[in-house]
């Protein structure tokens, strides 16, 4: 039995290939392919900011074991993937798209079940949109079809979460391993739902900094921005299957906003997660499992 607390814990029957994803503006993306490639993929899109280890091993070994083969990456600046060069450095949601498109084509298919979380859902919505050949279902956890946050229509975040940005957590020693994990795990509190899975989350940042220990440092500013047009009209031109699972307690995008993607996408099902925050701890893996093996 694999706990799927224990950092770097993965099943042994999953075959895993590492790959770098070289991208147009010097980027390179560190990416993770596991299972057969005889199998349907399964992309996972993670939130900002989040290295592949967000989507933990055990996690992925349950898509493994129900037929499918994962993709998993690391954002930008996050984990192994670099930013490149600082004149050339590219940023932005439509820039998000591309890397997750480059990493479909490196695992050799044409489209995939795309799964994303948080700001990966926004990749996900806009790959279903204007890339709609290469998606073949989305499951779109903890997201919102809002990326500005003006909508009125749509309940913004909680106001303890309000609070917690309005007072910063200091920055920690960023030489100190042990001091970068406590900081991020600290954060990721704020954004727990009934209760917080510290374990789960503690893994998660202990693989992501042993993996990466420079990954704070900044490599300098961005060459250019790629803005994204509003979207949210465009929801019903989406015709894949399409499951929204969301928590009951997200502080983040309160439950509104999962609620709105599922009425917008023609034949959206919407799953809640009872007392869940803006995470996907183990407790929530089965529903969210259940959701991708069912679109």
């Amino acid at each position: 039995m694999v706990d799927p607390n224990e950092p770097g814990a993965r099943m042994p029957r999953a075959d895993v290939v590492a790959v770098r994803v070289p991208r147009p503006d010097g980027a390179v993306i560190a990416a993770e392919l596991i299972g057969s490639s005889r199998h349907p993929l399964v992309l996972l899109v993670a939130g900002g900011e989040s290295s592949m280890d967000w989507w933990r091993p055990a996690f992925c070994d349950l898509l493994v074991a129900r037929g499918l083969r994962v993709a998993r990456y690391d954002q930008r600046g996050m984990g192994e993937t670099s930013l490149g060069p600082p004149a050339a450095r590219r940023d932005g949601l439509g820039v998000a798209v591309g890397d997750a498109l480059a990493v479909v084509d490196v695992a050799g298919v044409r489209d995939a079940h795309w799964l994303g979380f948080s700001a990966g859902g926004w990749v996900c919505q806009l790959a279903a949109l204007d890339h709609a050949d290469r998606v073949r279902a989305l499951t779109l956890v903890s997201t919102t079809p809002d990326v500005s946050g003006t909508d009125a229509d749509l309940p913004g975040p909680a106001a303890r979460l309000r609070e917690a940005w309005a007072h910063p957590r200091p920055d920690p020693d960023w030489d100190d391993p042990d001091a970068v994990i406590e900081h991020h795990v600290e954060i990721d509190r704020d954004y727990a739902g009934d209760e917080f899975d510290e374990a789960h989350d503690r893994a998660i940042w202990t693989d992501t900094v042993r993996r990466a220990p420079d990954m704070h440092r900044d490599e300098g500013g961005t060459g250019e921005f790629e803005e994204v047009p509003r979207w949210r009209e465009r929801l019903g031109e989406i015709r894949v299957p399409t499951t929204v699972v969301h928590g009951t307690s997200d502080p983040m995008f309160p439950l509104g906003n999962g609620e709105a993607l599922a009425r917008q996408i023609p034949g959206a099902r919407l799953v809640t997660i009872p007392g869940g925050g803006h995470e996907l701890p183990p407790s929530a893996w089965p529903i969210v499992v259940d959701a991708v093996v069912g679109g």
